[in-house]
């Protein structure tokens, strides 16, 4: 073949598919020109013909062949001779689209996930329960590099806003310009879904996906999505205050009548306690029994009605120093956890929350198996021992009558 037909093989279809093959291996090569490529000679037609020239093979590929191998540094030399146009395969390359270096690309990227990740865990050193790590760790892939799916902003969003949760009823933006200095932080993208897969952890419970499940997660945390929705229901809760809110209390705390307190109405205006002790129960049953039973002299009580509100939050939050708060949950595992960050968040006392109680209550014929994940109860290492061995939840109502003594 002489110089004028192997310069003829520039714009050729033959030319432009051996140059695509190389962009391929050479982006995922870290842009390295070496080894060989696999050229496949169907199409187009005189390919073989060309890979023969390039090759300088003695015999030349034969037409019929399927395919052959082809290496770069020799094409590379092929094209920087003059005769061929004087452009070696990186320019070459180049000149039609800037060559991308996927693998150092890559190799960044995963840098600058390692680095987040870092990040997050140092954040998070502090945090002694086990959701931390267990969160962290759900966010891996199996060779321990952070997942494709979690991107690397978000991370870092929810690791702060972690750090400072629980809040007491700080709205969603409020949290986002605490946590960030950008209200919109938690507006939408991967960082709320994330914070909330870690409360999720926290509590024991399943993500939930509803509106109103996830409003309630959040509120888990002191956090309030709506100030109006959000409620905690008091009784006997007398205050200092004479606003109005702090009037509603009072008269209905006289006149033996629970209280359905928003986070709205607690975001008025001081409300402090006059009581000494203050009982928080988790059931409803327990407020009506006390109402029912006890009316207008019954001690002050608290009902979270599950998991603790934003607005349970904000009224502890301006509890008066020295006051004594008694706590219990449901005898089942989140019961447990939530007893055991009431004893974290706020010094609180557990309230009948003892093995002893638990044995008392017990009764295959009216409990139910245990659901969730096991923790512990380091007040009383009996009782997550006995329901570990029983594999019974038992609700609160069974308790309503030593209850009612305490609160009378």
């Amino acid at each position: 073949m002489s110089g004028n037909e192997e310069l003829g093989w520039r714009n050729t279809p033959e030319l432009d598919a051996l140059l695509a093959a190389a962009r391929k291996k050479l982006e995922s090569n870290y842009l390295l020109v070496g080894g060989n490529i696999t050229v496949h000679l169907g199409e187009p037609a005189e390919l073989w013909r060309l890979c023969s020239a390039i090759s300088r093979s003695s015999t030349g590929l034969h037409s019929r062949a399927q395919t052959t191998k082809l290496d770069l540094a020799r094409f590379d030399e092929w094209l920087a001779h003059p005769r061929n146009g004087g452009i070696g395969l990186i320019a070459t390359l180049d000149a039609v689209a800037p060559l991308q270096d996927r693998k150092q690309i890559a190799s960044d990227k995963a840098a600058v996930k390692a680095t987040a990740l870092a990040d997050a865990r140092a954040l998070l050193a502090e945090t002694t329960d086990d959701w931390a790590e267990h969160w962290l760790s759900s966010l891996l892939n199996q060779d321990g590099t952070l997942g494709g799916r979690v991107a690397v902003d978000a991370l870092r969003v929810a690791a702060r806003v972690l750090t400072i949760l629980p809040v007491d009823g700080l709205s969603l933006t409020e949290l986002a310009e605490y946590a960030c200095g950008d209200t919109k932080a938690l507006s939408s993208g991967g960082a709320p879904r994330l914070v909330l897969d870690a409360l999720s952890l926290r509590e024991g419970i399943p993500r939930p996906v509803d509106p109103v499940g996830i409003r309630l997660l959040w509120e888990t945390a002191g956090v309030s999505v709506d100030a109006l929705s959000s409620r905690v229901l008091v009784f006997g809760y007398r205050v200092d205050e004479t606003h109005t809110v702090g009037r509603w209390l009072n008269d209905a705390a006289n006149a033996g009548i629970p209280f359905p307190l928003t986070l709205d109405m607690a975001s008025r205006g001081p409300l402090t306690n006059i009581a000494d002790r203050i009982y928080v129960c988790e059931n409803v049953a327990v407020v009506a029994a006390a109402a029912r039973s006890l009316g207008s002299r019954s001690a002050t009580l608290v009902c979270t009605d599950g998991q603790p509100s934003a607005a349970l939050h904000k009224l502890l939050s301006g509890v008066r120093a020295g006051t004594e708060l008694f706590w219990r949950n449901d005898f089942d595992w989140p019961g447990l956890q939530m007893t055991a960050r009431a004893r974290s968040r706020y010094n609180a006392v557990p309230w009948r929350m003892d093995a002893q109680s638990y044995a008392r209550a017990l009764d295959a014929r009216t409990s139910e198996p245990l659901k969730g994940h096991p923790g512990p109860s380091e007040w009383d290492p009996d009782l997550a021992a006995a329901m570990h061995e029983s594999g019974r939840a038992v609700m609160e109502e069974r308790l309503v009558p030593d209850l009612l003594l305490d609160l009378a």
